[in-house]
């Protein structure tokens, strides 16, 4: 055959067989439009708004001064694991884990589909990066403390070399963590790596780790959760948009508002559909009947292992002793608190834990509510009585606004006159800080581990707002934690908790139920395990 007409040949089949690929342009054009669809809107075309009654400070989860923002890291950021309301825990980046014979390394397996939002993979790179960072002196770390138990770090957990920190890549789907110490492993899963949100080194590895907390990436974060950033107004709201590509699954609906409603606000919302789901701070109990009762809301008053109390500016002489703070707790009616301003929703705090906490010491006394008793303490101490003292309050809690008027007429009851002022959560914070009051309420709880607490009493610590200086109650924690067998860290525990009482470094107020609710509209919402930060929103079913 002639090389011509195998040239016919060949142009002849090409021809007919792009003929026949397009003889139905329309139904290609069709089929390209559903893929396409289907790829970039899989989510329904549906809006969810989630209350919270306070303000983040930044979208820089480790550079934040509150638990407010854990409610938008978690839909942003991710985390090796979870909790379940009982400390259970569960896989999210790390699908298992092992502990080694000696307690001093951990290995966790990841997830091999986890991208970031930028179509990046999320690799054992990225939390070897974000480990690094997080324990560099150079950057500033709200939750450092959390990386002390890395070997390479100090009590403070700062790294003098972040290169030598005790994180290591397997591979590209491990990640192996090794202790200072033996360490029991509830520990590790509960206080450790509830702070560890994993950061993208592509994006933020600049060799420079100062220049992180300094970065535009923090405008926009690229995170690899289930939600991506789309905008925010300061202090007001969050735009996000459901990341189709998630590990785990894409979120059932478009577009997630993360919005800062006050808490007297909170009832209308939800009735008006203007709120779908309330994830942080409690529906006023003037409204939690209205609520339970209301047709198409789901409402649920979960015991929350979260605790209230009352702290002292320590750096004063005034407080330094403890008479002066037994006093101050034998003269406050906490079960008035707990009766008149959460109608029994709570309970009477004795210490950090709840009585249902699984290390709760069942043998501790609290101190009696006992006015003369109290004023004979504070004559005995010297107090001057002839002073006022402040007490600053967050805005947002309408329970601990309201309790801070029944300890100031407690309180003036035995002669002690107190002046209330309420500030935004991020100024208090500062004030504190600075040492610029007297006294300040405050809560705190943000995991099961029973040495969770001890950060606010840990001489230097940036959650020490007390200001104190003397670590014999945070070295008995420390103790605790060093301990690998669960009895024999129980009993360092029960003598943390009965140290607490005996000395009253603060005023442990109450434990005070979380009153939550959601619209049914939205269905296989985890409630209970908001007392966590653990949302799963990406379990959230929307109908229409």
């Amino acid at each position: 055959m002639s090389k011509t007409l195998k040239g016919l040949l060949v142009f002849i089949l090409i021809a007919a067989f792009t003929i026949a690929g397009c003889s139905k342009p329309e139904e290609a054009k069709k089929e390209t439009a559903e893929k396409q669809e289907s790829t970039t809107n899989s989510a329904k075309d549906e809006v969810v708004t989630m209350a919270i009654i306070s303000t983040w400070d930044t979208l820089n989860i480790y550079n934040t001064s509150g638990n407010y923002g854990n409610a938008v890291a978690d839909q942003m950021f991710e985390r090796l694991v979870y909790r379940d309301h009982d400390g259970k825990i569960l896989p999210r980046l790390a699908q298992s884990w092992t502990m080694a014979d000696d307690n001093k390394s951990m290995t966790f397996k990841l997830a091999n589909n986890a991208l970031w939002h930028d179509g990046e993979k999320l690799t054992a790179d990225d939390i070897v990066f974000t480990s690094q960072a997080m324990t560099s002196a150079q950057v500033d770390n709200y939750y450092r403390s959390a990386f002390n138990v890395l070997a390479g770090t100090d009590d403070d957990g700062v790294a003098q070399d972040p290169k030598s920190v005790g994180v290591e890549a397997i591979d590209e789907n491990t990640v192996k963590f090794t202790f200072k110490e033996p360490k029991d492993p509830d520990s590790i899963l509960n206080a450790f790596l509830s702070f560890l949100y994993v950061l993208p080194k592509h994006i933020l590895d600049t060799g420079d780790y100062a220049s992180i907390n300094k970065a535009d990436f923090w405008k926009a974060p690229i995170g690899a959760g289930p939600f991506k950033y789309v905008k925010d107004v300061a202090g007001e709201s969050l735009e996000l948009e459901a990341f189709n590509d998630y590990y785990q699954g894409s979120p059932d609906f478009k577009t997630l508002v993360v919005r800062v409603v006050p808490a007297a606000n909170l009832t209308a919302g939800l009735m008006n559909g203007d709120i779908d789901v309330v994830a942080m701070g409690s529906i006023p109990l003037s409204d939690w009947k209205t609520v339970k009762n209301a047709e198409g809301i789901e409402a649920a008053s979960v015991d929350d292992y979260s605790y209230q109390y009352m702290l002292f500016n320590l750096s004063k002489n005034t407080f330094k002793d403890a008479k002066v703070r037994t006093a101050f707790d034998k003269a406050i009616n906490k079960k008035l608190l707990v009766d008149k301003l959460m109608l029994g929703e709570g309970n009477i705090a004795v210490g950090p834990m709840p009585t249902y906490h699984p290390y709760y010491n069942d043998k501790l006394k609290a101190n009696k509510y006992d006015s003369k008793e109290a004023k004979k303490l504070l004559q005995e101490a010297g107090f001057d009585f002839d002073k006022e003292y402040l007490m600053i309050v967050p805005q947002g809690n309408q329970v601990r606004e309201q309790s801070a008027l029944l300890i100031q007429q407690d309180l003036a009851a035995i002669g002690v006159k107190i002046k209330i002022e309420t500030y935004d959560f991020p100024t208090l914070l500062s004030m504190l800080k600075e040492g610029k009051s007297d006294l300040g309420l405050l809560g705190g709880g943000s995991n099961i581990d029973p040495g969770e607490s001890s950060v606010i009493l840990k001489p230097g610590d940036s959650r020490n707002y007390s200001l104190l200086t003397d670590s014999k109650w945070y070295d008995i924690a420390a103790k605790g934690a060093s301990l690998t067998n669960h009895d024999e860290r129980k009993v360092v525990y029960d003598e943390y908790q009965q140290a607490l009482v005996e000395d009253q470094p603060y005023i442990w107020l109450y434990h005070q139920n979380s009153l939550w609710a959601h619209s049914k509209r939205v269905s296989n919402v985890p409630i209970d395990d908001f007392v966590w930060f653990n949302f799963a929103s990406w379990k959230w079913k929307v109908s229409k």
